[in-house]
């Protein structure tokens, strides 16, 4: 019997062992890519001197009963305190919140909004909404209008999510990529586990957008 408690001990410390070590894998791990991405200092550029500080809020599925959930709140802290003056609602920054109706009946972009001003401070008249996009690539050219005049741009998601956007803006507007600035979306062990779960939703949810991406550039050459 004592040797079965060793035995089942040393079984236990082996596996705390690893979830520690895989716990703090995923912290360095995203800790790197929180900063991958942005334009170097010599490259970034400043849109129009009127221009306000812009903060795109990427949406998220909501619940199935149309609610929002941990995640859309957490991006839009997310958010908030990247937002470049002391206090949220200042003049200088607008929060463009981009999501549509993609599970239930509200749009992402309104429950994240609502949850912005009624808990975090944020003033209604520094929030823009986009209720159509269905997918990151149509967050990004669906506020366009917003983005296209703005001085700088941050974009508030989960850190590997955030990533992604940044590539695609990359990709649709340098110029546009060149005026991005830093992102507060990692802080280390604000998640504990649950930053490997979403960072392995987000690996699977980036190969999906890159074979969708594929399967349309084969459409278009046929």
């Amino acid at each position: 019997m004592p040797g079965r408690r060793r035995a089942a001990a040393s079984a236990l410390a082996v596996v705390a062992g690893l979830g520690c070590a895989l716990l703090v894998w995923g912290e360095v791990q995203a800790a790197n890519v929180a900063r991958a991405d942005y334009p170097d200092t010599d490259m970034r550029l400043e849109g129009p001197p009127d221009g306000r500080d812009v903060v795109l809020v990427l949406g998220f599925r909501s619940r199935t009963d149309g609610r929002r959930n941990a995640v859309q709140v957490w991006r839009t802290r997310i958010a908030v305190r990247s937002a470049p003056r002391s206090h949220a609602s200042s003049a200088g920054t607008l929060f463009v919140f981009s999501g549509g109706a993609v599970r239930g009946s509200v749009p992402e972009a309104d429950l994240m909004a609502r949850y912005a001003v009624a808990h975090l401070g944020v003033a209604a008249a520094d929030v823009a909404i986009e209720r159509h996009a269905t997918s990151t690539r149509e967050n990004l050219t669906l506020s366009l209008p917003w983005l296209s005049g703005a001085r700088t741009i941050r974009i508030a998601s989960n850190t590997a999510h955030a990533r992604r956007a940044r590539r695609y803006l990359r990709e649709l507007d340098p110029e546009l990529w060149r005026r991005l600035r830093r992102t507060r979306d990692f802080m280390p062990l604000e998640l504990g586990p649950l930053r490997l779960a979403l960072t392995f939703y987000d690996f699977v949810a980036g190969r999906k957008a890159a074979r969708d991406d594929a399967d349309a550039s084969r459409d278009a050459v046929r």
